[in-house]
């Protein structure tokens, strides 16, 4: 069988059906995560970053999803995006395009502000961050970021483990979902390829909210194929959630997660060094 075709970053331009996912690896629950601190070229860093941009751009990927996104906001304002889980942005080629892609949305959307956290974050990403006009969120709050009541917040979860998205809901566990755009892994997906006694048990906010979710799925037509597979977008629209009676909304204590190797808790890192 001949090589697939492998551009300068190393990404595959064809890919198998079974595509990689970013995954950060991490010591048992009871261990420290240690992150390791390194310089980076900041300058060379961004013109990466605005040439991953320009690219996306013109794409038909991107078309097809700021669209999408489009449809379900309609004239509403968009008045933030909070993204968690670019990973190493200086470092992975993964991460830098999904950050081109928060930028390229950022500059559709124009919402008032733009939060981004991940615990692995370098200190010189943090600063390259804030040079695109970002605000970095220092603590790890596991993904339990309160939406705004003023207006549509877009949350942007790249490849981003359930986990995050299960803390994400709870947090948000009210009718005020009808103001969440979500673009993260794709429920369907999830939900298809799982039993429902294991959702109900280790993703129950995820497992509730689908029966009331709209789903986009979008179509992984951008040219390297690693970066933005089985990405959708998800809403919650207010005549689907006002269909619950209250005791749907009734929550329990922040969830807790066993035998993860993926999700990044607060008690391994507690605050960004920035």
């Amino acid at each position: 069988m001949s090589k697939s075709e492998v551009d300068c970053d190393g990404f595959q331009i064809v890919k198998s059906k079974n595509s990689f996912k970013k995954h950060t690896k991490l010591p048992q629950k009871e261990s420290k995560f240690i992150k390791s601190d390194v310089s980076i070229d900041i300058e060379q860093s961004i013109s990466r970053i605005k040439s991953a941009a320009e690219d996306l751009q013109v794409s038909e990927y991107f078309k097809d999803a700021t669209k999408s996104v489009s449809t379900v906001v309609l004239d509403k304002p968009v008045v933030e995006i909070v993204c968690f889980g670019l990973g190493q942005i200086s470092q992975c080629s993964i991460s830098k395009y999904q950050l081109a892609f928060l930028l390229c949305l950022k500059d559709v959307v124009k919402p008032k502000k733009v939060l981004v956290h991940d615990p692995i974050f370098y200190k010189d990403e943090c600063e390259l961050l804030k040079r695109f006009d970002l605000e970095v969120i220092p603590q790890n709050s596991e993904g339990s970021y309160i939406i705004s009541e003023h207006g549509i917040t877009i949350v942007y979860l790249p490849h981003c483990p359930k986990q995050l998205t299960n803390n994400f809901l709870w947090a948000n566990w009210n009718s005020n979902l009808q103001n969440c755009v979500l673009i993260c892994n794709s429920f369907i997906s999830l939900v298809d390829n799982n039993p429902s006694r294991i959702l109900s048990e280790t993703v129950p906010y995820i497992y509730k909210i689908y029966p009331f979710t709209c789903e986009t799925v979008l179509q992984n037509n951008f040219k390297y194929t690693d970066i933005f597979n089985d990405t959708s977008i998800h809403c919650f629209p207010k005549e689907k959630l006002e269909t619950n009676p209250t005791e749907f909304w009734v929550k329990g204590d922040k969830p807790l997660y066993n035998n993860t190797e993926e999700f990044i808790t607060s008690l391994m890192v507690e605050k960004l060094n920035i």
